[in-house]
């Protein structure tokens, strides 16, 4: 009896150190908000810009929208759709607010480079013309719409009911149709 109590002691080994795991998941989560930031800051900027915004503001309401995320990462199931109602609330008060300084088009943001597809997305003048004469609702409803959320989706995101983003979503189809159509007879 007195042998096992020995060699229990040596085969005792104590637990390997424990790695700290908090600093595992951030940086786990660092690497994994920085991947969705380099895929999506363009698509929010376009989707921005396609709403009425002007390409430098679409790049601040972007940035200053993927901070507020960053702070918020770990809690949010859908970040895109998170980011994108952020950010089309944001442009929402801009767009109402009295005060305007208009900065030169000309000039690139630092935030998408010198030459981006956004460029050549905002140079589609008659989807943009179109875009820009549709009512504000109909226009957020297509824009989500092309950027592939379902109805339903929009509705949920957007706060809003889903037959009302429905009947939207039609009248924003059908003015382009009567557009486009007209286009081609001239």
């Amino acid at each position: 009896m007195t042998d096992e109590p020995d060699q229990i002691a040596a085969d005792f080994r104590p637990p390997p150190p424990r790695a700290d795991t908090s600093r595992t998941v951030e940086n786990l989560q660092r690497e994994e908000f920085s991947a969705f930031y380099r895929a999506n800051i363009a698509k929010l900027v376009g989707f921005l810009v396609t709403q009425g915004a002007r390409t430098a503001d679409a790049t601040d309401i972007a940035q200053e929208t993927m901070i507020k995320l960053w702070k918020s990462w770990s809690t949010i199931d859908s970040p895109m759709a998170w980011a994108r109602v952020v950010a089309g609330r944001e442009l929402v008060r801009r767009l109402g607010a009295v005060e305007e300084d208009h900065i030169d088009e000309s000039e690139h943001s630092a935030l998408l480079g010198t030459a981006s597809d956004i460029d050549d997305w905002v140079r589609r003048d008659d989807y943009q013309r179109v875009l820009a004469a549709l009512p504000s609702r109909q226009r957020q409803v297509l824009v989500w719409t092309t950027e592939g959320y379902s109805p339903a989706e929009i509705a949920d995101q957007l706060k809003l009911n889903a037959a009302t983003v429905r009947s939207n979503l039609r009248k924003a189809r059908r003015a382009m149709a009567l557009y486009l159509g007209k286009g081609a007879q001239q």
